[in-house]
């Protein structure tokens, strides 16, 4: 009985859904559109802070920061898929 080593030049790849060509264009599209998204509440924290605009507890109250962080969540996760491959 012969064990045959396999070297890596054998090793063939198997390629994934998301190789494709048509996903290339889209999930970077979608992580772009997850960071604009999400953007406008990251500039928003620190412009609060220093008084120029009104702070996010302002208009949105303690309770209803909830609103503001689900949006920028779902921003974030939308980037992450994205650009899972970047």
């Amino acid at each position: 009985m012969e064990i045959k080593s396999v070297t890596a030049s054998e090793n063939k790849k198997t390629p994934l859904p998301s190789d494709e060509e048509s996903s290339r264009g889209l999930l970077p599209l979608a992580g772009w559109v997850g960071v604009i998204i999400a953007a406008p509440f990251f500039l928003w924290v620190p412009l609060g802070f220093t008084g120029l605009i009104p702070s996010m507890i302002d208009v949105f109250g303690v309770v209803g920061l909830r609103i503001p962080a689900g949006v920028t969540i779902a921003g974030l996760l939308l980037a992450a898929v994205g650009f899972h491959r970047v």
